[in-house]
């Protein structure tokens, strides 16, 4: 107990706890392995043994990593870059190796049919270094593809180089080239390098080399990296030839992030020993009071300690469930799930073990009942949505936390009035109490307003149900009952706190409309402004983006729009990350404003629906960079480019707003109220904004009756199952009694209702539910097809009316931004392969 104690302290301190953490954890592994190697040798007893030892070890090793960082970091730092230096070369020539051996599969492959070919290219695509990302493609004689497989980040330019790397701002790709005998040419592409604005780029081989040595590597094309002892030119056939293909160095991390990744290093393993050892612990621990102070350690250390950042190398998020009632319990619902949980097994053990019914039972009993929904309905009001969506998993966890402290306390009721002797009938209660919880669940569902959630009186009507649900009754007729009672009433409580969580969001995205941002946009952007007197111009819409990500502003996911403007005002590259009302001709009176200051500055712009923040910063060149930015609102909305680069997953958003045409005759209003209108509620305010007053409309939708329905019958099925593997966790605490009859295992296998229902199941079940993966299957197929169709239909629209758009010009960008805004769709043009 000590050693899970110990750890979870360490882990919460994020490697920075005090000393009697770890000093404690490491004694008490050597206590107890004495202990065990003393009294006993059982397998289960050293595993115990071997869970607290992995613990010390890391400690251990990251306490003394931690100090060698600190006091020695320049040796640190040279030893790094020294085991580094020696693996570059073997990992970049395994890259060559990969991609040369993949283009020669692939030339193998051209004279196969073409549905062939394709599949014998997935087959060589899987093949090589794991975790490499890779791709290649068949291109015939005039330039037209043939077959292909693997992910492209860049098309392949016509070239006739065996072996060549292409170095963008964003890609490092190396490609391998073999002609075939009908003239068609077999690329291979392995990906280098990803840029830190790429998110799915875990495949380079730069980011596998930092992962697992520490170091990152910065790739220059030949005879353009810095004279540094610490350049490596990398030759295929020997430098001496002079064919350099490029030139990498390597880059370790500051002493701060060296010590960071160092700390993560340590909480994942611990977190992984930390929860052997509990399993351990409770497996271990005598039956009886050792057995139940286990069963609190292991809650509270798991309620403790988070368990998932650690496991999922996912930074620290606020939490979505936090109330200051229970203390650290009440912060997640991760940790008021495991805390629940916890009291809901003593439950099913005390349940089991069957009290007396005795006067004094009945009490607690009903006090339990009438805590039970305030209680729910309180940490309820603790959800609090994310702005980017709610998602099913999340949904479910805060339904879990909220239906877990709701059947603790009725199970927690029933087994103090059960009685001695488990009833041989179900009463009727049950039924009616199930039916009667459905049916309060469902009138909740019109009774929910916008202000105050429910009436008062709405709380009391859950009384009988849930007092039907603790009559004495079999045990699966309780569980059920139990299940079904709790189950629906945190559904609905669930249902009604998310709305009020997105409510509050709308509410405060609204607030936020026609004022100046924080202070801290204009220091960013001054900050970003004396950047770009130091990096190479950006003369392209990537370059652009690739400075746009060095900001602190585009991780917090401020709205922005790019551009890099001629000395004479005219617009040479433009990059469009949202619909900001900053137009172009507005942007370059900014950028050759006369008697402007020639050095970077930051302009404010009272604009719709906020005030805008733009930066005017000019460059050795003469020429100007403009980066204009928005208040973060979902009235700015996102353009199709972002979302891609960003990889915004389908979440739906939690509300929507609107604003309307300016108005002269309208006056603007300082309340924001909301009213419920069948199954959305509408939120209205008027704001005076600079060109008139205008209407401003937020949405959040209920979801439909039936959708409700299904969604709480699915909660109830998964609380079902929760309470039914809490209850047989029970059993492990409660007292053994001597086994009669045939064993468990011998009475399923010899059950006439086991096989009836194999039999149903087999019969009915599977061929339904293969039916139903056919038919997902086919429906996504058709999805693509009809995608496919969209695309090709859009790009026919497209060419027919880009014979107008003068490519010559440069007005072209123009033009075609507009053409693609009147298609819906965002489009590119290319000549010869290459971007113009």
């Amino acid at each position: 107990m000590v050693v899970a104690i110990g750890g979870a302290e360490w882990l919460r301190g994020g490697g920075a706890a005090p000393s009697w953490a770890y000093v404690t954890t490491i004694g008490a592994v050597v206590l107890t392995a004495g202990a065990v190697f003393w009294r006993s040798r059982r397998r289960v007893e050293w595993g115990l043994v071997a869970a607290a030892l992995l613990m010390a070890l890391v400690l251990m090793r990251t306490v003394r990593g931690a100090a060698t960082l600190s006091c020695c970091w320049a040796s640190a730092r040279e030893d790094r870059l020294t085991r580094a230096s020696l693996q570059l070369s073997r990992e970049l020539g395994a890259a060559v190796s990969d991609a040369r051996e993949l283009a020669q599969r692939a030339a193998d492959a051209a004279p196969l049919p073409r549905d062939e070919a394709f599949d014998r290219l997935e087959w060589a695509v899987s093949r090589g270094t794991p975790g490499v990302e890779r791709g290649v493609a068949l291109v015939a004689a005039d330039g037209t593809p043939v077959a292909w497989a693997g992910r492209h980040r860049t098309l392949p330019a016509p070239d006739t180089a065996e072996l060549k790397a292409d170095i963008s701002p964003f890609y490092v790709t190396l490609e391998a080239r073999r002609q075939t005998a009908a003239g068609a040419v077999a690329v291979a592409t392995v990906l280098l390098d990803a840029g830190p604005a790429v998110p799915d780029g875990d495949g380079a081989v730069a980011r596998r080399f930092a992962r697992a040595y520490g170091v990152d590597l910065k790739f220059y094309a030949p005879r353009t990296a810095p004279h540094d002892h610490d350049v490596f030119d990398f030759c295929p056939r020997g430098c001496d030839t002079g064919d350099t293909l490029f030139s990498v160095k390597p880059l370790p991390p500051v002493q701060a992030e060296a010590l960071a990744a160092l700390t993560r290093q340590g909480e994942r393993w611990v977190a992984v020993g930390l929860i052997a050892l509990l399993l351990f612990l409770l497996m271990t621990a005598p039956a009886g009071p050792w057995r139940w102070a286990a069963l609190a350690t292991a809650a509270l250390t798991l309620a403790r300690f988070p368990l998932a950042p650690a496991l999922m190398e996912s930074g620290p998020s606020p939490p979505t469930l936090a109330q200051p009632l229970l203390g650290f319990v009440s912060e997640s619902a991760v940790a008021l799930g495991v805390v629940s949980a916890a009291l809901l097994v003593a439950a099913a053990a005390l349940w089991r073990r069957g009290l007396p019914r005795r006067f004094f039972t009945l009490w607690p009993a009903g006090f339990l009942l009438l805590a039970a929904p305030y209680l729910v309905r309180y940490f309820g009001r603790g959800i609090r949505p994310p702005v980017s969506g709610v998602s099913i998993p999340l949904w479910l966890s805060w339904e879990v936390a909220l239906s877990a402290v709701a059947m603790a306390l009725v199970m927690l009721a029933a087994a103090l009035v059960r009685g001695s002797e488990e009833p041989r009938r179900i009463p009727w209660t049950l039924p009616a109490a199930c039916a009667w919880a459905i049916l309060a669940a469902l009138a909740g569902l019109w009774l929910w307003q916008p202000y105050n959630a429910w009436p008062e009186w709405y709380t009391f009507l859950w009384l009988p149900a849930l007092a039907g649900a603790i009559v004495p009754a079999r045990r699966r007729a309780t569980l059920f009952a139990v299940a079904t009672v709790a189950g629906t009433a945190a559904a609905l409580v669930t249902w009604g706190a998310s709305i009020e969580g997105r409510l509050s969001l709308a509410a405060h995205d609204v607030a936020g409309l026609g004022a100046a941002e924080d202070t801290a946009v204009a220091r960013a952007l001054d900050s970003l402004g004396t950047v770009t007197d130091t990096v190479r111009p950006p003369q392209t819409a990537g370059a652009l983006y690739a400075l746009w990500r060095s900001s602190s502003l585009a991780t917090e996911g401020f709205p922005a729009v790019l551009a890099l403007w001629s000395p004479d005002g005219q617009l040479e590259t433009e990059l469009r990350l949202a619909a900001l009302d900053l137009p172009d001709p507005l942007l370059s009176v900014l950028a050759r404003r006369p008697g402007a200051p020639s050095v970077p500055r930051v302009e404010e712009l009272a604009r719709i629906p906020g005030v805008h923040e733009v930066l005017v910063a000019p460059l050795l060149s003469g020429e100007w960079i403009t980066i204009g930015v928005g208040p973060r609102t979902l009235l700015v909305e996102s353009d199709r480019v972002t979302r891609f680069l960003r990889g915004e997953g389908g979440v739906a958003a939690p509300y929507t707003l609107t604003i309307s045409a300016p108005s002269l005759t309208s006056s603007a209003t300082e309340r924001f109220t909301w009213t419920r209108d069948a199954w959305s509620v509408r939120g209205e305010r008027r704001f005076d904004f600079a060109d008139g007053v205008r209407h401003v409309h937020a949405r959040v939708g209920l979801g439909g009756p039936g959708g409700l329905l299904v969604r709480g019958c699915l909660a109830v099925l998964v609380d079902l199952a929760f309470l039914v593997a809490l209850m047989a966790a029970g059993g492990l605490f409660g007292p053994r009694r001597p086994r009669e009859g045939p064993s468990a295992l011998t009475r399923l296998r010899e059950s006439y209702r086991l096989r009836l229902a194999a039999v149903l199941v087999a019969f009915f079940v599977a061929p339904v539910l293969a039916f139903g993966i056919w038919s997902f299957a086919d429906l996504t197929q058709s999805a693509a097809f009809a995608g496919d169709l969209l695309i090709t239909q859009t790009l026919r629209d497209a060419t027919h009316s880009a014979e107008q758009v003068p490519f010559d010009r440069p007005t072209a960008a123009a033009a075609i931004h507009d053409l693609g805004t009147r298609l819906d769709a965002g489009l590119w043009a290319y000549r010869g392969g290459a971007l113009v």
